[in-house]
């Protein structure tokens, strides 16, 4: 038997006729620009991309956004609901026409208990942990230009559409959710890009 990784969780319990799995389990596709949830909604599922790429992040005191997260196939997000007494007060859009998967998050909770499913799943929240300390890095160690370029250079890459299309993943974010990413401004991504562009 192959392993959740190349086969996927879904497969993985439908194969071992998980009771409950066509219940608690669910799939939809979104259009550019939907909000999945936003804040204050402090419950949400557990949601897989399947295709597709979506931004997270946060509303600043004035209302504007702020993203902090970019998800691609294969990476899962929503309230793990683990820190009991935090808020929860994270957004997600799409950024292109998104397939997700959804999962009732107590049914995936205990699905944890399984222990191929928990040794899947535990380095998958420890490589967004990675992806988060790395900006954190990038900011600290590099000067205002060389973020944006290393940021750049991260997310130059082609991931699947929900339309079975396959698109660079650099050009799907703006200058502003770039500026966000790199604790930069607006105009310093915009004069970096076309230097980049050039």
């Amino acid at each position: 038997m192959s392993t959740i990784a190349e086969k996927g969780l879904y497969h993985y319990l439908a194969e071992k006729q998980i009771p409950g799995l066509k219940q608690k389990v669910g799939q939809f596709t979104l259009k550019k620009g939907a909000q999945l949830y936003g804040a204050p909604e402090r419950f949400t599922n557990l949601y897989e991309i399947i295709s597709g790429a979506v931004k997270l992040g946060r509303l600043s005191p004035r209302g504007k956004e702020c993203i902090y997260e970019i998800l691609t196939p294969g990476e899962f997000f929503g309230n793990l609901s683990v820190l009991h007494d935090m808020p929860f007060d994270e957004f997600s859009k799409t950024l292109t026409a998104t397939e997700v998967r959804w999962y009732d998050i107590r049914f995936f909770k205990d699905q944890l208990s399984d222990p191929e499913v928990g040794a899947w799943f535990y380095p998958k929240i420890v490589s967004r942990w990675y992806k988060t300390e790395s900006l954190l890095f990038y900011i600290r160690s590099f000067d205002p230009r060389k973020r944006i370029q290393q940021l750049h250079a991260d997310l130059h890459k082609k991931i699947p559409t929900a339309h079975r299309r396959e698109v660079f993943l650099d050009k799907l974010i703006s200058y502003s959710d770039i500026a966000d990413l790199t604790a930069t401004t607006r105009q310093l991504v915009a004069d970096t890009m076309k230097a980049i562009e050039c």
